[in-house]
């Protein structure tokens, strides 16, 4: 994946008392891992058969440290974070709306 921009930030309190950050990325939907060819993953390169995730602004969006998959908006990966058992994440910062 290129172009990421960290978009939100966070506080995750493991076991209420060890503060983890937490962040959620966009990076464009052009570069959805659903696009990788078979072996692509491991080389980057993409099936071009394969559609570009429609979403509003073009790009999608995913939350680390954590595995959270590729989501369509930033409110659609807070909304995943908050129902994780280890939730919740205090969001403190969200930072400017991606542009293409």
């Amino acid at each position: 994946m290129s172009e990421l921009k960290i978009v939100a930030r966070g506080t995750w309190y493991y076991d209420g008392l060890i503060p983890y950050r937490v962040e959620i990325y966009a990076f464009p939907a052009r570069d959805s891992s659903s696009r990788f060819a078979e072996d692509g993953e491991l080389t980057g390169e993409y099936d071009e058969s394969i559609p570009i995730p429609e979403t509003k602004d073009g790009f999608l969006y995913a939350c680390t440290p954590f595995f959270s998959g590729e989501h369509l908006s930033i409110d659609d990966v807070k909304n995943w974070a908050a129902a994780q058992p280890w939730a919740p994440v205090t969001w403190e910062w969200t930072g400017d709306a991606v542009s293409n």
